[in-house]
């Protein structure tokens, strides 16, 4: 489906402007999160301290502002990986300054101007509007859960995580070759559902079709709750407003493919 500011599944596409003041409060919110204690472990992301959080998003942030400035991908830094702090200023500082090169860089753009992504079939600075604002979004809750509690976060804004389902969702589409066939896949379906909005997932071993809406009568399991713990859920999280119902082992199918598209 195609929406106003660029492709959605199911209509979940938001505005630029949207996506700016969500990655804004998002942002400042982990920045707060994470400066209360740099050395505690993230229980969501096994094996990571705070520092190593801060550290991941200052390496998205330059690796992609990098891409914008370049046209392409860049390779791996000359000094250092693109995550790489120095131990001479504050965290947070450069963290701050990586955020707002590239929304600086980002929002000289419209949404339809031509970008490298890593997404073939949408190399659109939209794109990385879309996912600065999703990426932010989810490790301020691993950054709020760290600091606060799972019980404490404060959830995705709701618009937000539908939209996220819809673009994690989407990367589903990603083809392979036989050498990694999905044993047991034979058409099974998944329906993901939150409020208003749905995804029909078709299981298939070298390929999964995802459309928007319920476009079967039988699913054979059916994840559904709130947008955030749905969002969530699929992103590996720990999720307790979240309805998992039907055949287990096609879920299993359907998260080893997210896990493979995602990796």
């Amino acid at each position: 489906m195609e929406s106003l500011y660029g492709p959605s599944l199911d209509g979940t596409r938001l505005a630029p402007d949207r996506y700016f003041a969500l990655w804004a409060q998002d942002f400042d919110a982990f920045g707060s999160a994470a400066a209360t204690d740099l050395s505690i472990e993230v229980p969501s992301c096994p094996g990571w301290t705070m520092r190593d959080l801060v550290s991941h998003l200052v390496g998205v942030y330059r690796h992609k502002s990098a891409t914008l400035e370049s046209g392409k991908a860049p390779g791996d830094r000359e000094s250092g990986g693109w995550g790489d702090l120095d131990p001479d200023r504050d965290p947070i500082d450069e963290l701050r300054q990586a955020y707002d090169d590239m929304r600086g860089r980002l929002s000289g753009l419209s949404p339809d101007a031509p970008a490298a992504t890593f997404w073939p079939p949408e190399q659109t600075a939209g794109f990385w509007m879309r996912r600065m604002a999703q990426e932010t979004a989810v490790h301020r809750w691993d950054a709020d859960a760290a600091a606060h509690g799972e019980a404490k976060a404060q959830p995705i804004d709701e618009d937000l995580a539908l939209d996220g389902v819809d673009e994690l969702l989407g990367w589903l589409a990603w083809e392979w070759d036989d050498r990694d066939a999905l044993a047991g896949a034979h058409g099974q379906t998944v329906v993901v559902s939150s409020g208003t909005h749905a995804w029909t997932v078709r299981l298939h071993p070298t390929a999964i079709v995802v459309e928007g809406g319920v476009t079967t009568d039988d699913p054979d399991a059916w994840i559904t709750g709130d947008a955030s713990d749905v969002l969530l859920d699929l992103w590996g999280r720990t999720a307790s407003g979240v309805t998992i119902a039907g055949d287990a082992d096609v879920v299993s199918m359907m998260r080893a493919r997210l896990d493979a598209s995602t990796s």
